[in-house]
């Protein structure tokens, strides 16, 4: 009796004990355009930390990452993003600005979307910029792996309009809706930020009431905001007078962090009012450093240089990740910061093995992330990004435990990088050590920490000699890369320099156009589509069925807009 009495109360107890949690987490990946060092809260920026003091409490609820890098400017960062690849391997300019032309992730590359819908069963949404490609509607994000997408298809746009131009400087509306099945007409017209995150909180509390009733699958929802992104644009009411601001840079600039304060906290508010916080990751990343040129408002204070740079300020980028999955995986790593060496390709990999880990899926682990032998023999590159997850959460880890060599850029002809940098800019980071060449756009200047502010604009290009010889900098201990030590460390710069020069030899650039080679005149596509953008390539005539808008009137407003890439 007493032995049967010890059965049962084992197997009450095994009933009742709680099991490890192995949901794949709700990812959340917020990706803020040309947000500076010094434009990140949590960085030490009193001035921004009273605009942005939810995000500044939420940043020192995770891991802050101190060495996180990326590309210097908007689509080559996204491209590598979404499809692991390096951009080097993947794209490195911003020509997809004018839609017709191939740019961002070539077509025969699989985005992260679609590895994690066949790995963790995750439902997708996009909502904001896209940046990695227009021309056909085989380059919309819901034909690359995202379920639902709402944002704008180029780079750059007017905050309270939407609108932007194209070829010939005709101008459009630029906003995109998958569930009206093509432009989102009578949707513009309201400030983006609000737009944005009032889309992304709809999704999330939309995903956890149909999850309730599909085994909660997990959400990959990536968030990309416009801000802070020029043009300097943000509501009368938030914007505040400061001191030694003449030309009102740095007000506008802090009003739009302000509103992009509102937006992070109401969309994190959702997500744990709905309970998905508890089993979210959410990632807070910079594409690239801040725009210091013209007054468009970045700030990368210490850092010197600034976006379109390979230094510092241009490549290493503000982030920190965040949320429920992490305190429960990782409580003793809740606010620190980490110095692990990692570029925003290594995302794609972690999340998708973090993904399969909790999903007990541990053979997708070993699936070669859309490295195939057809796709090598088109000359596609193999995926570059590294698992960092159980490096960043580990006890032991060092700097270099996950990489020890960054491949930043390699601007030759065919990559055809954008101006004011261009041909013979490059650069490669083998820790501790950081090999820059070129002019860098006469850009590898220092800002204070207030800045912009009473002293003459930064032409662009400017007017930094730069590296046309080669600089060599030691990152570790010279951050700031105030000592170019080439002529101490001849054999250093040497080596390093041939590595460049072995980089550059893998430098892909895609033209790939999938057979969508007819395309319609930009005047044409305007007739088309009502004002608004839309792919204007096929191989034969592009339909879209439109339903029934909703909200304001479905003209276009008619703005003329000067914007950069």
């Amino acid at each position: 009796i007493i032995l049967f009495v010890l059965q049962l109360f084992f197997c009450a107890s095994m009933k009742t004990a709680k099991q490890p949690d192995r949901r794949p987490p709700h990812i959340i990946f917020m990706l803020v355009d040309d947000m500076g060092w010094n434009n990140a809260p949590w960085n030490g920026n009193d001035e921004i930390q009273r605009r942005m003091p939810y995000t500044t409490e939420l940043s020192q609820s995770g891991i802050i990452l101190d060495r996180h890098y990326s590309y210097k400017y908007c689509s080559p960062a996204r491209s590598a993003l979404l499809s692991g690849r390096l951009p080097i391997h993947v794209t490195q300019n911003n020509k997809n600005n004018l839609v017709t032309n191939p740019g961002g992730a070539d077509l025969r590359m699989t985005l992260l979307p679609q590895r994690l819908k066949e790995v963790g069963r995750y439902s997708t949404a996009l909502v904001g910029k896209w940046h990695v490609g227009a021309r056909s509607k085989a380059n919309l994000p819901t034909s690359r792996g995202f379920d639902h997408y709402f944002g704008y298809l180029k780079g750059a746009e007017h905050y309270f309009t939407q609108s932007t131009t194209d070829e010939d400087d005709v101008e459009f509306v630029d906003l995109w809706s998958s569930e009206l099945g093509g432009p989102a007409y009578g949707q513009n017209g309201t400030y983006s930020t609000f737009m944005y995150a009032r889309e992304a909180e709809r999704l999330v509390e939309r995903h956890a009431e149909e999850s309730s009733k599909d085994n909660e699958r997990p959400l990959f929802l990536y968030l990309a905001w416009q801000a802070m992104h020029g043009p300097l644009e943000a509501p009368v009411e938030y914007e505040l007078p400061l001191p030694n601001d003449p030309r009102e840079a740095r007000a506008k600039m802090n009003a739009m962090a302000a509103v992009l304060d509102e937006g992070i906290r109401n969309v994190t508010n959702a997500l744990k009012r709905t309970g998905l916080y508890d089993n979210a990751l959410i990632v807070v990343s910079s594409d690239n450093g801040g725009w210091i040129q013209l007054d468009h408002g970045g700030n990368n204070y210490p850092l010197r240089g600034g976006k379109v740079t390979d230094y510092e300020g241009g490549v290493r980028t503000a982030a920190f990740l965040t949320g429920g999955f992490l305190t429960r995986k990782a409580p003793d790593k809740v606010g620190t910061r980490s110095t692990l060496l990692i570029h925003i390709v290594d995302w794609y990999s972690t999340l998708i093995g973090l993904s399969a880990r909790e999903d007990n899926q541990p053979h997708a682990l070993h699936v070669p992330h859309d490295d195939t032998d057809s796709k090598r023999a088109n000359g596609i590159p193999s995926i570059d990004s590294q698992d960092f997850w159980g490096a960043l959460i580990g006890e032991a880890s060092t700097v270099t435990t996950v990489r020890e060599e960054i491949p930043l850029s390699f601007c030759n002809i065919e990559a055809e990088c954008d101006w004011p940098g261009g041909v013979g800019d490059a650069a490669l980071i083998s820790w501790p050590y950081k090999i820059i060449n070129g002019t860098q756009a006469g850009l590898g200047v220092w800002q204070g920490n207030q800045f912009p502010n009473a002293s003459e604009r930064i032409p662009m290009p400017g007017n930094d000699a730069g590296c046309p010889l080669g600089c060599l900098f030691n990152i570790r201990d010279d951050p700031t890369e105030h000592h170019d030590i080439k002529e101490v460390y001849p054999d250093i710069f040497n080596t390093l320099l041939k590595r460049l020069n072995e980089v550059g030899k893998q430098v892909y650039q895609t033209n790939y156009s999938g057979g969508d080679d007819s395309c319609i005149s930009v005047e044409a596509a305007r007739e088309r589509d009502k004002g608004f953008l839309a792919p204007r390539c096929s191989s034969g005539t592009v339909t879209y069925i439109q339903q029934t808008p909703r909200g304001r009137g479905l003209e276009p407003l008619n703005v003329t807009v000067e914007i950069g890439a």
